[in-house]
């Protein structure tokens, strides 16, 4: 098998895998994540970061953000361990103990990812996570809490400033629709998914987006990925199976068809 993942309680999770991996995916609790082994990529629209073994990162919650799980180009597989920090278990943590006065400055604040500094007792915590996977061993509820209750502990003897971060239970404001959709369209979300990941119920994003698109979302996607599918081939002198799963499509076939109805040309030609 060359992938294999572990979740307990929807809180810990192992991944294992010796080939390439994508997802794409909306983080929508804080997360911490720990390299054991490989490699993995953290992409947004505008920013790579390129993560290796040893590297411990944390990741704020409200993100789109693509991943690549991939084995060293040695052969080295990948392995990492990823902890979910939800926010009603933040706010039991925040009632108990005394937050730190130290805030996030702006580059925090706009990250995509805040590395954290290699320390025994972020290493001890991931060590002994990995002997639940590797041991078969289900932690209990009240195990997972004080795990939980650590980590937090050590985030924030490592940097005070991620308190203000942690503790930050404000919801954001619902993101810039048309703005949103120009840096994502790219994407594989359903519709449901872009209603949630713009802060909006199905029906009032459907009615928005009409408002702003005067379209439904499944006809400007496939029509915005076809533009910037011509412009890549135009400008890039690329193939169509260079570019086609770079905008959004899964099928080489289906997507001459679709560039073909809307161009009047195949995509070989231009």
């Amino acid at each position: 098998m060359d992938e294999t993942h572990n979740n307990y309680i929807d809180t810990f999770f192992r991944c294992f895998t010796t080939t390439d991996k994508v997802c794409e995916e909306m983080i929508t609790d804080h997360m911490l994540a720990y390299i054991m082994s490989g490699e993995m990529i953290l992409q947004s629209k505008d920013r790579r970061v390129v993560l290796h073994k040893g590297d411990a990162v944390f990741l704020r919650r409200n993100h789109l953000v693509r991943k690549t799980k991939q084995p060293t180009k040695n052969g080295e597989p990948f392995k990492g361990l990823f902890l979910h920090l939800n926010t009603p278990f933040l706010r039991k943590i925040a009632s108990q103990i005394v937050l730190p006065d130290a805030k996030a400055d702006k580059g925090m604040l706009n990250a995509l990812h805040i590395p954290l500094p290699a320390h025994p007792f972020l290493t001890g915590l991931f060590q002994s996570l990995d002997k639940y996977f590797s041991t078969g061993q289900c932690p209990s509820k009240e195990l997972v809490e004080m795990k939980l209750h650590e980590t937090i502990l050590i985030l924030l003897q490592l940097n005070p400033k991620l308190g203000s971060i942690l503790f930050d239970f404000i919801e954001p404001w619902k993101p810039d629709l048309e703005e949103f959709m120009d840096k994502n369209f790219t994407c594989d979300l359903t519709i449901e998914e872009l209603a949630h990941y713009t802060g909006r119920s199905l029906s009032t994003f459907k009615r928005d987006f009409q408002e702003i698109f005067n379209d439904t979302p499944n006809r400007w996607v496939v029509k915005r990925r076809l533009e910037e599918a011509y412009l890549l081939l135009k400008q890039e002198k690329s193939t169509p199976s260079d570019i086609y799963l770079r905008v959004g499509f899964k099928n080489l076939s289906h997507f001459s068809t679709a560039f073909k109805k809307q161009f009047g040309v195949s995509p070989s030609v231009i």
